[in-house]
């Protein structure tokens, strides 16, 4: 048995190298758009294609990903993770055609899909030990958080000095550097649950036909369809349209600056509010109280968005819809930390909800804009908010239904 000292350690050691791989993706990202000619790019959807496609492979590849976590340690995937790293990352540099950096774009999809599941892994491990799965998911998505920041902000400044190859080899040589940290992490021989829990078909089955189950994928759907697809591509598009003339300090920014600034500000507060979040919803035993309040707050603040209200009311809204949703996405994956720590299938859980969030993500800048051409930010920001609310309600009618069974079954071990 993993004491639990030895477990959280475990897990902060996956979350350091989580935000160490994370470096040349996040560079990527604020790279790319404004240097495509430097990567050998010709044609804008070139750029939308390589920062989309690693979510479409991580969509079939992380089933079996989870088979291979029922029968080689945690360990064995990290390091497969850490030699895809640098060898996407390097590519990244090194590549300026659209075809070669495509197929580094695919290397580093199926490198996070083994790193995601490698970390939620052991965040229920540790969760399974300590019992405190919203101080610890907070924890763990706060330490890899800091990899995109420092990817996004190290990356840029870096790149006005020294020419972006460079950077990334030296992100690749940084990654690199993690194989030591592999050494320490000491798990089950074959992986962190024994791999008798896929031989356990009733569990399984009773699983697929579990209603909170089936709720924490379809939440986790939306929240990452909203949030990570929707919201993260068309940040810079709400901007756009909005006048900043009254506002002298940021009239003077281009939409991509501010965006950067913004989505920099939410990345910078999320190790803090997640952390501080997860642990005071332990505390309180009320996680589904929160997630479902912060569920609505955010569901209200996308309704606010959607009218066209005074620029520093709208600015401030959109600030704080961005720093709840920080609160949302780590409740959620606490909720999925606990869920998978109580079930005899744990990598099933992990992989049906790696695969379920990534779906949403890939959806969500596809849909976001196409309605966006279709119906209007207005309509689509409202129905978004309608979305969010039905998930609010279903979480509630799902966990008021669960205490229902639970007094019902109290009554009857004491009769």
């Amino acid at each position: 048995m993993v004491n639990r000292s030895t477990a959280e350690k475990n897990m902060i050691i996956a979350a350091f190298i989580t935000a160490v791989s994370l470096f040349g993706d996040a560079m990527l990202y604020a790279v790319l758009p404004v240097n495509s000619e430097e990567f050998g790019l010709t044609a804008l959807w070139q750029i939308g294609a390589l920062l989309s496609i690693n979510r479409f492979v991580r969509i079939p590849i992380h089933p079996l990903i989870g088979w291979f976590y029922t029968r080689y340690p945690v360990r064995n995937g990290l390091f497969i993770a850490i030699c895809l790293t640098i060898v996407s990352t390097f590519a990244y540099g090194y590549f300026n055609e659209f075809i070669a950096l495509l197929i580094a774009r695919c290397v580093w999809g199926v490198a996070w899909a083994f790193i995601k599941q490698a970390g939620q892994l052991l965040v229920v491990e540790a969760v399974t030990e300590s019992k405190q799965p919203g101080k610890l998911t907070g924890l763990f998505n706060g330490i890899a958080g800091a990899g995109v920041v420092i990817g996004m902000v190290v990356g840029s400044l870096l790149s006005e000095s020294f020419d972006t190859s460079s950077v990334l080899t030296g992100f690749a040589i940084l990654s690199a550097l993690t194989f030591p940290l592999l050494l320490p992490i000491k798990t089950r021989s074959r992986g962190v649950v024994q791999h008798v829990e896929n031989k356990n078909s009733k569990a399984l089955l009773f699983m697929v036909k579990d209603r909170r189950f089936i709720v924490l994928l379809l939440t986790g759907f939306v929240i990452s369809l909203l949030f990570q697809g929707y919201v993260k591509s068309t940040l810079s598009y709400w901007i756009e349209m909005r006048d900043f003339s009254a506002l002298s300090l940021l009239s003077s920014l281009s939409a991509a600056t501010l965006t950067g600034i913004l989505l920099t500000l939410k990345l910078a507060a999320d190790p803090f509010l997640g952390y501080w979040v997860g642990r005071f919803s332990d505390i309180r035993q009320s996680r589904t109280e929160w997630l479902t309040g912060s569920i609505m707050a955010v569901g209200i603040l996308f309704v606010i968005i959607a009218f066209h209200l005074q620029t520093v009311v709208w600015l401030s809204t959109l600030i704080l819809l961005l720093l709840v949703s920080s609160i949302v996405t780590t409740l959620l994956d606490a909720d999925a930390a606990q869920y998978a720590a109580d079930s005899s299938n744990k990598h099933y859980v992990v992989s049906s909800y790696s695969m379920t969030v990534d779906i949403g993500a890939a959806l969500g800048p596809f849909l976001g804009f196409t309605l966006l051409s279709v119906v209007g930010d207005t309509a689509l920001n409202v129905s978004a908010a309608l979305l969010l609310v039905l998930c609010a309600f279903i979480l509630l009618r799902v966990k008021k239904k669960d205490r229902k069974n639970e007094i019902l079954n109290d009554i009857d071990n004491h009769t």
